[in-house]
């Protein structure tokens, strides 16, 4: 276990904000610590698992980031996937939006790539060629499920992608920023690597919505020990800024208000003991509803942020 200073100002001065179980231990003994950071606001996890620990908290058979197409063995796991596949499309165009250049003409790098679906998307299905796509994903065994089944270039790490040079019209972060130990090493990769008129696409859940208040430790998107960071659009602004990235545009990302409410749901249900029942589904359908009524009326309150950058 290591502690970790705030990566905005180097601060080891923090608060306590919330204990939040591991959505995966069914024992419902391991709490984790979140705390924020008394000089810039963010909230963090803290202690947190030391690199090496890391990956051991990643493979459990209910993570979905890494489920691979065809390989559901559950009626969840086929739905997620479906799901995942008909929202590819979506992802893509925000992602690729604002492009003056034709899509075949682009440069994109996913960090955070995970099966390497988004990247296969815009290969096969908006005609970007693989020679311009590259994909950075720590695990192995996605990483090379992505590699085989894309054919596109994909490294383990920032520190080992020499193979990945750019420049790019698009680097994308994914629900990928939250779970990274060296932010600046990444941001920096990032930067360098962006075209001058190249932008920076981050997806992160946002601890300031509306679900986030109502579940509060059992809000699924806590997601502890696997997200270190939890970012609202003031705290990745101020993170953004000290590697001369601004951000220009921010969009809520609808999907994830239902996955993150049916998930806090069932999370909530487990821990108190209760079952989860069709009559649940149908509550966490209203919930979500009602905090997309109060995303409508604040768009600083969803549960998912989409932030497109530049630099300055």
């Amino acid at each position: 276990m290591e502690t970790a200073s705030c990566p905005i100002t180097g601060s080891k001065e923090s608060v306590p904000f919330l204990q939040v179980p591991d959505r995966f231990d069914r024992s419902g003994v391991v709490q984790w610590k979140l705390v924020q950071s008394t000089a810039s606001g963010l909230i963090m996890l803290n202690p947190r698992p030391e690199k090496s620990e890391a990956p051991g908290h990643y493979r459990s058979a209910s993570y979905d980031p890494y489920l691979e197409s065809g390989q559901g063995g559950t009626a969840r796991q086929r739905l997620y996937l479906a799901a995942r596949k008909l929202l590819l499309g979506y992802r893509a165009s925000l992602v690729l939006s604002g492009s003056a250049r034709a899509d075949r003409k682009l440069s994109i790098l996913e960090i955070g790539c995970s099966t390497g679906d988004l990247l296969n998307h815009l290969h096969k299905r908006r005609g970007i060629p693989a020679g311009q796509l590259a994909g950075i994903e720590p695990d192995g065994q996605a990483a090379a499920y992505a590699r085989n089944s894309c054919r596109i270039t994909v490294c383990s790490s920032v520190g080992e992608s020499k193979a990945i040079t750019g420049p790019f019209d698009r680097i994308v972060l994914w629900h990928a920023l939250e779970h990274i130990q060296d932010l600046h090493e990444t941001i920096v990769f990032a930067a360098e690597r962006l075209k001058k008129d190249g932008e920076l696409v981050v997806a992160l859940p946002n601890p300031a919505s509306a679900d986030a208040a109502h579940y509060r430790e059992n809000w699924i998107a806590w997601d502890a020990p696997r997200h270190l960071w939890h970012f609202t659009p003031d705290t990745l602004e101020k993170l953004l800024e000290r590697h001369g990235l601004s951000i220009w545009k921010r969009l809520p990302y609808l999907p994830d208000a239902l996955y993150n409410t049916l998930h806090s749901e069932k999370l909530r249900s487990r821990r108190e003991n209760r079952p989860f029942t069709v009559l649940s589904i149908g509550r966490s359908l209203l919930k979500a509803a009602a905090f997309a009524l109060k995303r409508a009326a604040d768009p600083s309150k969803a549960s998912t942020l989409v932030y497109w950058a530049r630099k300055a």
